[in-house]
């Protein structure tokens, strides 16, 4: 399992029997320099039942903090001893809480996924299905690299083909008989020319998992952790998206559907070379297993 992140207690300070019921809790403690560390927690209450936990102050008050010392005891500060031992505003003491407890709640949210490891075990799962990921990477290669750029070009404009016209659909519409035309609209697959496995799967599916497990491995950075967890709350959906990806890769190379390419209109050399293209999904398949 991975390191997770360190979460800091979530302290919430409703009354005054809240703060001096803590088991740290030091009340009237002497001032000194440096004496208090950081601040916990801020309080806001309806009325001054609070009192500051300064032996030279003691001010009742209901706006203030939680503070703890250098020996790892607590008290708390009334707003005006706050700003004189922090240097900082009551306002804007609480803003860094609040963002340092919405940070906790996204550290919680990213520990769950850092707890498990099923993320890791279906992408590898993907990766080395027979007709998975790996293979569909290797296959689509070998064909982009073998079949004319004219073809492919042609299969990502009927990928992405909208109700406007556009050059191919005109001459789908003027040089292909009925036969043809069926051809072309029963083509299967055709996803996978607009989106990239390696992309879709490892780009931004593993590669932020090692992000955040680093991520977590170093309590010293402080980097904004929002887009792992819109990361985090995308995964499903992006799973099921590489899913669809690779079922549209087997459609697509199927030979019936292969066969269906040569009725695409092109220039006629280019026609005429993937009419003769002995290009063989088996054999392009063969370099995927070796990389599995």
């Amino acid at each position: 399992m991975s390191t997770l992140f360190h979460i800091e207690e979530e302290i919430i300070l409703k009354s005054w029997d809240d703060i001096i019921n803590r088991p740290d809790y030091k009340s009237s403690i002497k001032p000194k320099k440096f004496n208090f560390t950081h601040i916990s927690a801020f309080y806001s209450f309806k009325d001054e039942s609070a009192r500051c936990g300064l032996s030279n102050c003691l001010k009742e008050h209901s706006r203030g903090y939680l503070v703890s010392t250098s020996d790892e005891n607590e008290t708390n500060l009334c707003e005006n001893c706050g700003q004189k031992y922090f240097d900082v505003s009551f306002e804007k003491q609480k803003k860094i809480i609040q963002d340092e407890n919405i940070i906790r709640k996204q550290k919680i949210q990213l520990n769950k996924i850092l707890e498990q490891d099923s993320i890791r075990e279906q992408v590898n799962e993907l990766k080395q299905a027979s007709k998975g990921a790996n293979w569909l990477y290797y296959v689509l290669t070998s064909f982009c690299d073998t079949y004319p750029i004219e073809l492919l070009t042609a299969l990502n404009e009927l990928a992405t083909k909208t109700d406007n016209t556009t050059t191919l659909s005109a001459l789908i519409e003027n040089e292909c008989d009925r036969s043809q035309r069926e051809d072309i609209e029963q083509l299967q697959g055709l996803s996978i020319f607009t989106l990239d496995i390696r992309e879709e799967l490892i780009v931004k599916i593993l590669k932020p998992l090692i992000a955040l497990e680093k991520l977590a491995n170093e309590p010293d950075e402080k980097p904004s952790l929002t887009r792992y967890c819109k990361w985090a709350n995308s995964l499903d959906e992006q799973f099921a998206l590489v899913e669809e990806l690779i079922e549209a890769g087997q459609l697509f190379f199927t030979p019936f559907n292969l066969e269906r390419l040569k009725s695409i209109p092109l220039p006629k050399s280019k026609a005429r070379l993937v009419q003769s293209l002995d290009w063989n999904v088996n054999k392009a398949a063969k370099k995927a297993s070796r990389n599995n």
